[in-house]
């Protein structure tokens, strides 16, 4: 083929692709914009006495036990705290509206003494000491529901 002729050969080729994609442009719609994602804060549920992580005593050290252990009796005794200082017509609507919160803590303090006496790796002074300190919280628990007049099972 001539120079002449392969030229005019790259130029209907290239007229020829850009118009095929000009119509393939015409063709396919235009991308919608996605909106950008707002960052949003995610709240963080305050720790309870149920949402701790799992312990496996099996592995754990006698330190690691008796930490959880003494954890736990914190948290009983910060929920017992709050109650006792909750003025008495809040006092009275909380136990009214949950009325098994009480008795779930009493149970629950009667459950962490049983624990204690009957684990050797639990007998240490921290342990008595924070028992007498739920001992302590569970009295004054009692007081405030005497106090207000509440009287449950």
């Amino acid at each position: 083929m001539p120079a002449r002729g392969r030229q005019l050969g790259c130029l209907l080729i290239t007229t020829l692709v850009t118009v095929l994609l000009t119509a393939c442009d015409a063709l396919a719609p235009a991308p919608t914009p996605t909106p950008v994602p707002v960052p949003t804060s995610t709240p963080v549920p305050a720790p309870t006495a149920t949402s701790q992580p799992a312990f496996d005593p099996s592995t754990a050290s006698p330190a690691d036990m008796e930490n959880a252990f003494l954890s736990n009796v914190d948290d009983l005794i910060a929920e017992a705290a709050d109650l006792t200082v909750t003025p008495c017509a809040d006092l009275t609507t909380v136990t009214r509206d949950n009325p098994n919160l009480v008795p779930s803590i009493r149970g629950f303090a009667a459950a962490i003494k049983r624990i204690s006496a009957s684990q050797a790796v639990l007998n240490t002074d921290a342990v008595k000491a924070e028992l007498s300190d739920l001992d302590h919280s569970m009295g004054e628990l009692e007081g405030a529901l005497s106090q207000c007049g509440i009287k449950l099972p």
